[in-house]
């Protein structure tokens, strides 16, 4: 878990989680013990956390062919399921510390704007092709983290798509900006794959540029 500490005092903790695994829990607890924050902040869109905040209980389905091919191969690594095991920790833990919850992502209207803006007509139909693909070798990971990596960039090869992932990241990094002038101490669940992308948006304050 890296910190990035402005002059006012003022820190955010960014802890990189992996959607999916129910062993990521354990991480999420780990990392309230250390840090204490007075909020927590998750890559979701206000729509998705609103989702968590209603969720009860089971199984939900993946949303499309990519996010089935992730769980299966996740699977090799541990217990998998929807809604992502951190995130539904961090609403119980919120909820339990009466700590504020708090989305980072895009949320639809803007998403969707996002997409239109960044991602081409032939970029969009050629995605659709890429499940052979992430059913490949090239995909076989050693570590939960590196098939995370690996296959975020196979999703996102094309630049439309790396753009997209870049204006989320922008995103998620001016409203960790916005909570950290809020709030003493945030901590902030990225997914691994935009963590980088976070990190390096949040600017000078990023002690590693």
């Amino acid at each position: 878990m890296d910190v990035i500490e402005w002059p006012t005092g003022h820190r955010i903790f960014l802890l990189p989680v992996i959607r999916g695994l129910e062993s990521e829990r354990v991480k999420v607890r780990n990392a309230l013990q250390e840090c204490s924050p007075a909020v927590i902040a998750v890559s979701v869109s206000p729509e998705e956390l609103d989702g968590l905040r209603k969720f009860e209980g089971g199984e939900a389905e993946a949303s499309n062919i990519e996010e089935q091919i992730y769980m299966e191969r996740l699977a090799v690594f541990g217990e998998v399921s929807k809604p992502p095991p951190c995130f539904l920790e961090a609403r119980d833990q919120a909820k339990e510390r009466g700590l504020r919850l708090e989305a980072l992502d895009l949320n639809n209207e803007d998403f969707t704007e996002a997409y239109v803006t960044n991602v081409s007509t032939v970029e969009m139909m050629t995605q659709s092709w890429i499940a052979n693909k992430l059913q490949g070798p090239r995909l076989e990971a050693g570590t939960p983290e590196e098939f995370v990596l690996k296959f975020d960039c196979a999703v996102n090869r094309k630049d439309g798509f790396k753009r997209l992932e870049r204006a989320r990241e922008k995103h998620m990094a001016k409203r960790l900006t916005k909570l950290m002038e809020e709030s003493k101490d945030t901590l902030a669940l990225i997914e691994m794959e935009r963590l980088e992308g976070v990190r390096w948006a949040l600017g000078p304050a990023n002690p590693s540029r």
